[in-house]
């Protein structure tokens, strides 16, 4: 079913919300898993979404299109002890497999490309650590909700298979550890994990922080959500190590606030955990299904050489790691200026 239909359906459903006559539907950039399009009709402006069954990615990458009611549900979650911190839920249709939501407005702009343009906004990073740490503790230990968000098989397709198991078949000589990491996430159960918080499903401004595309979400483990953020850093460094002590600064800000605003979530062996996923997001970035687009072969060659002579003994502090790898790229510098 094309996207007009889809418009006649809300027209005919949801009168008021798009007036009859011709709707303008616009593409939206998003991830690789879904549709996106803004419907406005002169009077009224939305986003409409739809997950797809199989991702536009180069490998085969399927998963159930159920994650649309999943992102729903999150939303609303989170609305309603963080309201401004969430596009406003406005219509779902489950049977035709999409919904409806506001469309932000304010002049906000995307975190990854303020990151990717040179903007490294130390109260942004501080935002989006308390924004990761109050959900989780908001959700800490919620018996009602770890039913609710009982989704495992989709964060299983959707994160473990493609980013770790795939890298760790990828790397035979690393597989164990990235078998041991996927074994210990896949059995927490601690809290609402949004899956992709990362800084393309987030917009930002001075006044306004949103979280977007949640529909990997489950009840499950926040180190997993701490380091896909983190991860980003460590990549962007690496594209642009000049600018690379005030992007691991933003690393450091959001691990901060994360753990003020996290509470109860983050026990003694957090940290421990954290650095040692980390190195395994760095790997599965450049030979997963989902490899980043910013890095050349050179730079990749480099995280491979980093991730396999680190993962016996990473560090077990994030200022550590952060240590090492900013060490690693002062090295590759002066290599590359020799």
């Amino acid at each position: 079913m094309d996207i007009h239909a889809l418009i006649k359906i809300i027209q005919r459903d949801k009168p008021g919300m798009l007036n009859a006559g011709p709707v303008d539907a616009t593409p939206l950039t998003g991830g690789v898993s879904c549709e996106i399009f803004l419907l406005d009709d002169g009077e009224h402006r939305l986003v409409l979404k739809r997950a797809l069954e199989k991702l536009n990615v180069k490998d085969d990458w399927y998963a159930d299109v159920g994650r649309n009611r999943t992102e729903q549900q999150y939303l609303r979650y989170v609305a309603d002890f963080l309201p401004d911190a969430v596009p406003r839920v406005l219509h779902s249709d489950d049977a035709n497999g999409f919904f409806c939501m506001e469309m932000v407005e304010g002049g906000l702009q995307n975190w990854k490309q303020a990151l990717l343009a040179g903007h490294y906004q130390m109260g942004v990073a501080q935002q989006a650590g308390r924004i990761l740490g109050t959900i989780h503790a908001r959700s800490f230990k919620d018996a009602s909700l770890a039913g609710q968000f009982a989704n495992h098989a989709n964060f299983h397709a959707l994160r473990l298979e493609p980013y770790l198991i795939t890298t760790g078949k990828r790397h035979p000589s690393l597989q164990k550890y990235f078998e041991v990491a996927v074994e210990r996430i896949a059995a927490s159960r601690c809290c609402l994990i949004h899956g992709d918080f990362s800084p393309k499903n987030l917009l930002v401004s001075d006044s306004r922080f949103v979280v977007l595309d949640c529909e990997v979400a489950c009840f499950g483990d926040p180190v997993f959500d701490l380091a896909f953020l983190l991860n980003h850093f460590f990549l962007k460094a690496l594209r642009k190590p000049e600018d690379a002590l005030a992007i691991l600064a933003l690393a450091s800000a959001v691990w901060a606030c994360y753990q003020r605003a996290a509470g109860p979530v983050v026990d003694a062996d957090f940290e421990h955990r954290l650095t040692g996923l980390l190195p395994l997001l760095m790997l599965a970035r450049v030979d997963g299904k989902s490899p980043v687009e910013y890095l050349g072969k050179p730079q990749q060659a480099l995280i491979r050489t980093f991730v396999a002579e680190l993962l016996p003994a990473p560090p077990k502090s994030l200022s550590g790691l952060i240590a090492t790898w900013t060490k690693t790229l002062e090295e590759e510098s002066c290599c590359e200026n020799s």
